[in-house]
């Protein structure tokens, strides 16, 4: 299909509603047609609505979306109002304004293309299995006619919308690269004891160099990853920080995932950095406790390297993820960060103190600091300080802040 610009409201004309419906050969009597079998489907509808909903709450996306009655019940009036509009018999500006309404709210909700797909699928399927049951052969041709036009329109318009935005984030990163815009931002870190500022954490931020405005780099690291910039990135990053705190006699600590350690160029470019450093001391590494899973030994071996210059190790999002204590333990890490969703609502959830104050004892029997981060209010720093935690980190202390 031609991918006119339809996807907007503005652009819903009379011309292009011409045009869809000739792309498919859909003809006044394919609109007829679907017109006389209005009341024999309509017998099949609800049906088709209990039907349809067992298929789609096989997906997570669905059970995830359609979590409460009030979302079910809104979600199900849609559904009926779209099914029902399939055999209006006029298929006009109007009809595809309705259309790309449906599209604009899957643009804003995320979501995916293979669970749009998968439904019209399911539709399709039902309806001509009892078309086919009332021996109405004739309707066959113009039903498929609309449900392509249908799920034409209710995908092409977020996809448009998603490749723009994969464009976008492209040229960013590519344009961040190229500028030398990836930004080290430093987050402060306090003894829990003295409240006093002992270390720091280095976050990457990406400024847009044409708004200057500053982004987390997490929404963009897998695209950021596929096109081969993510080292480059994380290079400038390493580079940064370390000239800052060259001059700083000062704790700081730097993200590094498995993908990072596993590299071996970016490995030893990191070898080379620390050596040379002055204060190799203050350098802490922390690593994700989730990329224990893949190769251990990796890990363990880049850990005993930057050792032997004095670095320290901390163990990040601890509690979150599927490592061994085995693998812990082997490591011997100085300091443990606790994962921020046990943290973050430790006031209310005395599961997670229970967690939380476990980890700490455990962490003490290992020698080991521990840090909470996402302290984002003064009810969970007033419980954190009663768990006898380390240090504490977030922004109800400071947020981060630029170098510059």
């Amino acid at each position: 299909m031609k991918k006119n610009s339809y996807k907007t409201i503005e652009y819903i004309t009379e011309n292009s509603c011409k045009d869809i419906l000739n792309n498919y050969d859909f003809r006044e009597i394919d609109a007829l047609q679907l017109l006389k079998i209005k009341k024999l489907v309509y017998k099949y509808e609800e049906s088709l609505l209990e039907e349809f909903y067992k298929f789609i709450f096989s997906f997570n996306h669905a059970k995830r979306f359609l979590h409460n009655q009030e979302i079910l019940y809104r979600h199900e009036k849609g559904i009926r109002a779209w099914y029902r509009n399939l055999f209006c018999g006029k298929y006009d500006t109007n009809y595809f304004y309705k259309l790309n309404i449906i599209s604009e709210v899957h643009v804003r909700i995320g979501l995916p293309t293979h669970y749009v797909n998968a439904a019209f699928s399911f539709v399709r399927r039902f309806i001509k299995d009892k078309l086919i049951s009332e021996k109405r052969y004739e309707v066959l041709s113009a039903f498929d006619k609309i449900i392509d036009i249908n799920l034409d329109i209710l995908t092409i318009s977020y996809q448009d919308e998603e490749q723009t935005k994969l464009i976008d984030e492209i040229i960013l990163l590519k344009l961040a690269v190229e500028n030398n815009n990836i930004e080290p931002y430093i987050q402060s870190i306090y003894n829990s004891k003295t409240m006093k500022v002992e270390k720091y954490e280095c976050l990457m931020r990406i400024i847009n160099p044409n708004t200057l405005e500053v982004k987390s780099i997490f929404p963009y690291l897998d695209i950021a990853k596929k096109i081969k910039l993510y080292e480059k990135m994380m290079t400038i990053m390493v580079e940064k920080s370390l000239s800052y705190f060259s001059t700083r006699d000062n704790e700081f600590s730097l993200n590094l995932s498995y993908e990072d350690i596993a590299n071996e160029s970016f490995r030893n470019f990191i070898y080379e950095k620390v050596k040379s450093f002055p204060y190799s001391y203050n350098i802490i590494f922390e690593i994700l406790e989730t990329d224990f899973i893949e190769d251990f030994s990796i890990v363990e071996t880049f850990v005993n390297n930057v050792r032997i210059f004095g670095c320290k190790i901390a163990i990040d999002d601890f509690g979150s993820g599927f490592s061994s204590m085995e693998n812990i333990l082997k490591l011997n890490p100085e300091i443990i960060k606790i994962d921020g969703s046990l943290i973050k609502d430790i006031h209310t959830s005395n599961e997670s103190k229970t967690i939380v104050r476990n980890i700490i004892n455990m962490a003490k029997e290992l020698n080991a600091k521990t840090v909470a981060e996402y302290v984002h209010c003064k009810e969970v720093y007033d419980t954190i300080l009663q768990l006898n935690v380390d240090f504490i980190q977030g922004f109800y202390l400071a947020e981060p802040k630029s170098l510059k």
